[in-house]
């Protein structure tokens, strides 16, 4: 059983929908059930093998080496669909410190004194987990997996009233007609191909570095980020798993220049010792020594952002529209942020309509913020880990702009509110 919905019929071939969705990952997923509970008939489709019980099981009694850092926006927007209550095993922080190594001055956003957090960073294990239980209560939401899309153009055939997907699931050909197609199909989506949109490409010539480490010191609820002359290094606070845990895990993201990662990337398959060592050193010690050293991973950095949102009766939203930067851990915010600007949307359609004029509304709402950071991310960067970053003037100007930005109240809360959006 790879399917699941109160009424589904497994014999049934063409299912009718109002929006469909290409993409059960957490935008797909939070998208979905959204949608489902304002009234729409919500169907979604993913390639993947249907998870259980018992595979969320067997990844949540392990340490995820990634955490995503969920920003007040993106929040919101679980709570209200009743999912952030359920995730216990997670690390609210209230500080994030910035600071550049061979710099002076440094950003400290602080919601200590307001009791306010910043953000919370949980494991994707444990947020798919919760998407996956809260959508079983979702009376309007089919959600299809290992449904195969057809290729060489077959899987997508707009009509003035909607849009006919063919897929196969079980060995059947099947088909879906939904009066609306939201795209959250990844970096590589299909429905961005089938709209015919263009993508602008950035290769960072960058490597980053995953895990999780065991430290010295605990992180007292405060997000690290350091500025390296070889890129980032970000150590971020990790929930316990286990008792004894005490706080003393972090997950580390570490940008590097493609063959030093690689470098490192080999010493560390010799010697899992050299990568805790060259973590501690490059940190400043700030948690003190690294003693262990978890699911080391690598991904290769790049930006994307496609040139059109929407297109027809279809749209994309999070990775098959944009991919970022690591730099400040906003790719799933912005995802999320896009499905919010387009729920805003479609709450304020006549008589919810699903109109194509919705989903260029929608474009229009996120297009430009979405590029504002992208950009942003791309920039600071550049000021800190390319080819000018250690000429002592670019040096100067960085430390006086990150000086000046520190003793500007309201420039530090405008910075908190543009990454909570």
């Amino acid at each position: 059983m790879n399917t699941w919905h109160a009424d589904f019929d497994q014999s049934d071939t063409l299912m009718h929908c109002d929006i469909a969705i290409i993409g059960a990952g957490i935008v797909g997923m939070v998208a979905g059930i959204e949608l489902a509970s304002r009234g729409y008939q919500v169907v979604i489709l993913d390639n993947k093998p249907m998870p259980t019980a018992k595979s969320f099981a067997d990844r949540l009694a392990v340490r995820d080496a990634r955490v995503y850092a969920l920003s007040q926006g993106s929040i919101r927007l679980l709570a209200e669909i009743g999912v952030w209550s359920d995730i216990v095993r997670r690390a609210d922080y209230q500080t994030m410190q910035v600071w550049a190594r061979d710099d002076y001055g440094e950003l400290l956003f602080d919601g200590s004194q307001s009791h306010e957090i910043l953000g919370s960073m949980v494991e994707p294990s444990v947020l798919d987990a919760a998407l996956w239980q809260r959508s079983h209560h979702c009376s309007n939401l089919t959600v299809v997996y290992e449904a195969k899309l057809m290729e060489d153009g077959m899987a997508f055939d707009e009509s003035s009233d909607g849009i006919t997907i063919r897929y196969h699931h079980q060995g059947v050909a099947r088909q879906v007609f939904c009066r609306l197609l939201l795209g959250a199909d990844g970096r590589k989506s299909m429905v961005r191909r089938a709209m015919g949109a263009d993508i602008s490409q950035l290769n960072y010539h960058q490597k980053a570095i995953c895990c999780a480490i065991r430290t010295d010191l605990p992180h007292r609820q405060i997000a690290r980020q350091v500025m390296l002359p070889t890129g980032t290094l970000a150590l971020l606070p990790m929930a316990d798993l286990q008792q004894g845990d005490e706080g003393r895990w972090q997950s580390i993201v570490w940008t590097l220049p493609c063959a030093l990662a690689d470098d490192y990337l080999a010493d560390y398959h010799r010697d899992p010792q050299t990568l805790q060592r060259r973590l501690a050193f490059a940190s400043g010690y700030a948690l003190g020594e690294v003693h262990e050293i978890e699911s080391v991973a690598s991904f290769d950095l790049s930006a994307q952002v496609t040139e059109h949102y929407a297109r027809g009766r279809m749209a994309l939203i999070g990775d098959a529209a944009h991919g970022v930067h690591p730099l400040a851990g906003q790719g799933l915010n912005l995802g999320l942020s896009d499905v919010a600007a387009l729920l805003a949307v479609l709450d304020t359609a006549k008589g919810k309509q699903l109109h194509p004029r919705s989903l260029q509304k929608y474009a229009r709402a996120v297009r430009s913020h979405n590029a504002l950071m992208m950009h942003s991310f791309s920039m600071i960067n550049f000021a800190y880990a390319s080819g000018i970053a250690d000429l002592g003037i670019v040096r100067y100007a960085r430390s006086e702009v990150v000086h000046a930005i520190a003793r500007s109240a309201p420039l530090m809360q405008l910075l908190i509110k543009q990454a909570n959006r």
